[in-house]
Parts: C-alpha cells; sequence; structure tokens
C-alpha cells in the first residue's frame, strides 16, 4: 500500500507539471493571437495599411489626372495633329521659297514654285481649282499642270525646222489647237504662211505706215527688242522658245498672269485694280512681258504667252468643269466684259475696266481670259500679224 501511494504521488506531481506547460503554452498563445504585437492585431494593422494604401493611390492618381486635365486645358502651344498639305501649309503660314520647291496640294498634284515667291492667302490648296503665287513686287500668276498627254498636244518635234525669211532653224514647234464643238485643227509648223510659232511675220505682206516687213523692219527688232538683226531676233526667239518647251517638259507646267499685263512698258506689272497696258504694238508688250520677272533675280523668266500655251490653258479650265466647252469657243459669251455678253448688265458692260475688275470674270483664279481686253500672243499668222486672244 505505501508502494501504491508513493506510484500515485508521482503521477501527480506529472500532472500538475503538465497543466502547468498547457498553462504557460495557452497563455503563450493568446498573447501571441490577442496581444498587441498579436496576430489578430498584426492582420487588423496590415488591414487598415492596405486601406490606406488603396486611398493615398486612389488620391494620388486622382491629382495626376487633374494635373493632366490643367496642363491640356492651359497650354494651347500643343498643336493637333496638322493634316494640312504642303501647298496648304505655304499659303498659311505665308512662306518665301529661297529656291525653287516642289509642293503637294490636297490631292496629290505637284506644283513648282520658283525661288523669291510665296503662295498666295487667297490661293486654292487645290491645283484644279487656281494655286496662286506671287513675286516680292506683287505680281501673281496661277499655276497650269501638264501631264505627258498635254505636252505631246502642244509640241510637235521635228529637227532643222527653219524659221521664214532666216537661217535660223528650230528642233521643236508648237501644234496650235482650234478647237469648237465641229473641229479641231492642228498646225503650228514654222514657214508655212498660216499659224506658227516660233517664226517671223516676213513676206508679202508690208506693215502699211512704213511699207517694211514687220520682223525686218529695224525701229521694230533693233530699237524696241535690243536685237542687231532679224536673224539675232530669230535665234532668240528660238532660245526662248526651246527653253520655255524644256521648263514645262521639266516642271510639269507653267504659270500664267493671273491679271492681263498691267503698269507701263518700262515698269509692267500683273496685279490686281490697276489699268491694263493697251494702245501698243506688239514689240512694247512683248518687251514689257519679258521685264515683269527678271530671271537674274527670280527662280523664273517671264514672257509673252505663246498661242499652244492659251490652248492648253483652255483645254484646262473645260477638263476642270470651270468653264463649258460652250463658255470658251461660243460667241456670244455669258463668261468676261463684252458688249454683246449674254450675262447680266451689271457684270457686263463693254467698258474697258481694271484688271480683276469682277469675280464673274474669272476662272480658276484666272480673271479677263474672256473679254475686257486683247491680249498678244506669240504666234504668227500668214506674213502681216500676230495672233490675239481673250477678246
Amino acid at each position: 500500500m505505501k508502494k501504491i501511494r508513493k506510484n500515485r504521488g508521482i503521477t501527480l506531481v506529472a500532472l500538475v507539471i503538465t497543466i502547468i506547460i498547457i498553462i504557460i503554452l495557452a497563455t503563450v498563445t493568446i498573447n501571441m493571437a490577442f496581444g498587441d504585437n498579436g496576430l489578430i492585431k498584426q492582420a487588423e494593422l496590415a488591414r487598415d495599411m492596405a486601406a490606406n494604401s488603396t486611398t493615398a493611390e486612389g488620391e494620388d492618381m486622382n491629382r495626376l489626372m487633374q494635373e493632366y486635365s490643367n496642363i491640356m486645358a492651359e497650354d494651347s502651344e500643343i498643336p493637333p495633329s496638322d493634316t494640312r498639305s504642303e501647298l496648304a501649309k505655304a499659303r498659311d503660314d505665308g512662306t518665301r521659297f529661297d529656291k525653287t520647291t516642289d509642293l503637294e496640294d490636297d490631292s496629290g498634284d505637284i506644283i513648282w514654285v520658283p525661288g523669291g515667291f510665296k503662295v498666295t492667302e487667297d490661293s486654292s490648296s487645290e491645283i484644279d481649282e487656281g494655286a496662286v503665287i506671287q513675286d516680292d513686287k506683287g505680281n501673281q500668276f496661277v499655276w497650269i499642270p501638264v501631264n505627258n498627254t498635254s505636252l505631246n498636244e502642244m509640241y510637235q518635234s521635228a529637227s532643222g525646222t527653219k524659221l521664214t525669211g532666216v537661217t535660223t532653224t528650230t528642233n521643236v514647234y508648237s501644234k496650235l489647237r482650234f478647237i469648237n464643238r465641229e473641229t479641231t485643227n492642228i498646225g503650228g509648223r514654222p514657214g508655212n504662211g498660216t499659224d506658227r510659232e516660233p517664226d517671223l511675220i516676213i513676206g508679202n505682206v508690208f506693215d502699211e505706215s512704213t511699207s517694211i516687213y514687220y520682223d525686218a523692219n529695224a525701229s521694230y527688232y533693233q530699237d524696241i527688242l535690243g536685237y542687231a538683226s532679224r536673224q539675232a531676233m530669230a535665234d532668240a526667239m528660238v532660245a526662248e522658245y526651246t527653253a520655255t518647251y524644256n521648263s514645262i517638259q521639266k516642271y510639269k507646267g507653267f504659270y500664267i498672269g493671273r491679271y492681263e499685263l498691267t503698269g507701263s512698258v518700262s515698269s509692267p506689272t500683273v496685279q490686281k485694280g490697276q489699268t491694263v497696258l493697251t494702245g501698243q504694238n506688239w514689240y512694247n508688250l512683248k518687251k514689257a512681258c519679258t521685264n515683269v520677272v527678271n530671271g537674274d533675280k527670280y527662280g523664273a523668266q517671264s514672257t509673252m504667252i505663246y498661242g499652244n500655251q492659251w490652248d492648253e490653258v483652255m483645254v484646262w479650265l473645260i477638263d476642270t468643269e470651270a468653264k463649258s466647252g460652250e463658255d470658251v469657243y461660243d460667241e456670244p459669251s455669258s463668261w468676261g466684259n463684252y458688249l454683246d455678253s449674254t450675262g447680266a448688265a451689271a457684270t457686263n458692260s463693254g467698258t474697258e475696266r481694271p484688271s480683276g475688275y469682277n469675280e464673274a470674270w474669272q476662272a480658276n483664279n484666272i480673271y479677263d481670259l474672256a473679254g475686257n481686253c486683247w491680249e498678244w500672243t506669240q504666234e504668227a499668222y500668214s506674213y502681216d500679224c500676230r495672233v490675239k486672244r481673250g477678246r
């Protein structure tokens, strides 16, 4: 019995120790779970930190968005995407070019602007509606595009074609088109006595005032144009004509004066609202046309228009639907300043008007192609005259 009681005592001590250990473990566990640094406190702290972080991030994002909105609202120097064509940009910016520059229009077609010129503020951004350039004196010109098909309709190549009354020859000359709704005639060969260019007017008909053949009269070719002989005049005509042909072939187009020739023989202009230069012989007007734009200063040289260029302008007006065939070739016309015009009296009087007088008399930004005053060309006819257009 004593032994048994001893064993029970040992067992009771062991139990007490076990309970004490359990209590200690429980206390530690409870403290880890619910103490100041316990798991629950840490979880709550983590939850609060996550919530605070989300709130802070939201506030930061809202602040950034507000700052971006303020920048977009206040910074007017940030331009929108610029979809303007090169021609439209040059027009809007008033760029004056230092050298001959090609510009693309809204349709992807090309215009060449000579050095020293700019595109005018009222120019179209479409070539087929009248792209206008201006030099630093205010003279204005409209671009006439010429594709390869049109070039072949304007010119004929024939090596060594002789001019009238001289030994000068040309390797290229005009195809001159006289077009109406019934017939199309093509002429232009020098030396044949009909409509032609380049050529002199020397033959069987005399200048009634001097009894001397026109282009053989020194008072014309020498005193006005400055050539030592009619042969020199013929050589210069061929050189100018060939240069014009080469330029059109290279640049696929040419310029025509936006207005009729204005100013004086010594100081010619092509400007709006000016008195048209009239009352001059062909030689004075040829000289004036040459002096409008001087090639020594600009990237271009002006000349009196040729008959085949005038024809091409008329075809271009029809092709672009600026005018109909009836407008261009029929008389009387509803387009232009004529006494017998079918247009309203308010816009057509038959009285000579200043250049660019009426918007009704323009087509594709070119004024007074029809009516107001005649325009001389370099086209020779028979042996006694040059061909006039536009009246």
